[in-house]
């Protein structure tokens, strides 16, 4: 008899622990609270224009660990993708860097700003453009690994255990410090700490094959986030599984520190044998939960660890082909635009020119974002007209400042929508508004293993961005397929990974 497995949240978490799950023989009920799957999976259409919020990139989407989870997800092979050449391009007032994807290109185009940095910017090169952290990477999880799987990945762990040797306690940020150029001070830091998405301590050793796992081998889907979800959703249905959207689970059922089932917003209860939470980690922790199942290793997480920075992101439809514009763009502004007592210096752009699913020809749908305080915006929703003034004063400042780099911008916007962290809440529930779980710090970045269950409470496990640092969608997912290999484990049955029941490896 197979197991009932109800699963809550219909994010790509939630849809890939679904979809290993019935490949293995469990019965299997996905819960969302919203009307559709995808979770911050998410995009929408405004006279012609979409906006995806999600899946700027898939990870080894092209080569790389895990690549053979995106295949067997549906997620590759079924769609196109698009590959940037560039990480990044960051406009000074005076200055100009493109952060190449090619090592000698950037490397020429650092020394041609600052002859003087020319061995700092070869050190950072050889690092951003080197071997791929990636490369030791697994899909299997780490929790089932024996003395083989070490040994077979010992000559992909050596390099970067002599990165971690010599960077281990530097971040980022302290490198980017040590150039002589401000410029570069900058643009070395917005390699990855990007205005629109800062990265507080971000670990150097990670930046290890940077440009190489986050953009050579990492593509854009062609018709993004929904058709990607819809494909998970979609094959997890074939398979026997269900998702029931607008079933909000407000408690769980527990008996003798065991849950057994769920409780819904309409108050009926479903049993199950085994609960998989998808959602928000702090609303089951400290609301569901009451704070009742905790350990020093939680307690870490949610007092020490940083959520990612919530965003306010203006979303444009113009009638302007910027297809020759760079998809990822901070350039300096005359004038700072503030946003919750924040002095924005830098604006970032991400445009979607490449992917003409997004707009009608000839015109492009972009972003800007500006990360900010959820607490500001919490307070300020309640107050639905200033709310309203707010988010349109924003929406105003960036088409003036998009105007100063675009000339005659303002005339083709013919949509603008401002999504906000109360917008994020609103439809995730996620904890403080934060887009992407928590941030990888030097402080955090040697965890290995994720949060899969809670001390002391039986039949429940987690899945998720909240159960490791900066999960993101291929985190997410893996956490998901790990999860049902470890109970596959546990109950001594093959885990199966494909629909043609061929043994993962």
């Amino acid at each position: 008899m197979e197991k009932k497995m109800v699963i809550v949240g219909a994010g790509i978490a939630g849809l890939s622990t679904g979809y290993y799950a019935r490949l293995n023989g469990f019965d299997t009920l996905i819960l969302e609270a919203q009307t559709t799957p995808g979770g911050l999976c998410a995009a929408w259409t405004r006279k012609g224009y979409t906006f995806d919020i999600s899946m700027h990139l898939v990870t080894n989407s092209r080569r790389g660990p895990f690549r053979q989870m995106w295949e067997e997800l549906g997620v590759v092979g079924e769609r196109d993708f698009h590959y940037h050449d560039a990480m990044y391009t960051i406009e000074g007032k005076d200055n100009r860097l493109v952060m190449w994807t090619d090592s000698e290109k950037l490397y020429q185009a650092l020394v041609s700003i600052s002859p003087e940095d020319a061995a700092l910017s070869k050190e950072f090169v050889d690092l951003f453009c080197g071997p791929d952290m990636m490369g030791a990477a697994s899909l299997k999880a780490p929790e089932l690994f024996g003395p083989l799987d070490y040994l077979r990945m010992m000559p992909a762990l050596l390099p970067i255990v002599r990165l971690f040797r010599r960077y281990g306690k530097t971040s980022l940020q302290e490198f980017a410090a040590r150039f002589r150029s401000p410029f570069l001070r900058e643009a070395i830091r917005m390699s990855v700490d990007t205005p629109g998405w800062p990265m507080p301590r971000f670990p150097m050793p990670v930046l290890g094959g940077f440009a190489r796992s986050a953009v050579t081998d990492s593509g854009v889907p062609i018709g993004g986030s929904n058709k990607a979800v819809r494909g998970i959703a979609e094959r997890y249905e074939r398979l026997g599984g269900a998702v029931r959207c607008r079933s909000r689970v407000v408690d769980l059922i527990i008996e003798g520190d065991r849950v057994t089932g769920v409780r819904l917003e309409d108050g009926s209860e479903l049993s199950a044998d085994t609960v998989v939470w998808a959602a928000d980690g702090h609303r089951l922790i400290f609301d569901l939960l009451e704070g009742k199942y905790v350990n020093d290793e939680i307690r870490t997480m949610y007092s020490e660890w940083i959520p990612v920075k919530p965003l306010v992101q203006v979303l444009f439809g113009v009638a302007r082909d910027m297809s020759a514009e760079p998809a990822r763009l901070a350039f300096e502004l005359e004038k700072p635009i503030e946003i919750a007592g924040e002095h924005h210096r830098w604006l970032s752009v991400v445009t979607h020119a490449f992917d003409r699913t997004t707009a009608p020809k000839g015109k492009t749908a972009l972003e800007v974002w500006f990360p900010t305080s959820y607490e500001y915006w919490k307070t300020l929703a309640a107050n639905r007209k200033g709310y309203k003034e707010e988010k349109q004063r924003i929406a105003d400042e960036s088409i003036a400042a998009l105007e100063q780099r675009w000339p005659g911008f303002a005339s083709q916007v013919e949509v603008v929508d401002v999504a906000t962290p109360t917008t994020y809440v609103r439809y995730t529930g996620n904890w403080q508004g934060s887009p992407d779980g928590w941030y990888v710090t030097v402080e955090n970045a040697a965890k290995r293993t994720m949060l899969r269950s809670l001390p002391g409470l039986e039949g429940l496990y987690t899945v998720g961005q909240w159960t490791a640092p900066y999960t993101g969608t291929v985190m997410a997912a893996m956490s998901g397929r790990q999860l049902i290999e470890i109970l596959c484990r546990k109950e001594r049955r093959p885990f199966l990974a494909c629909a043609k029941g061929a043994a993962a490896r």
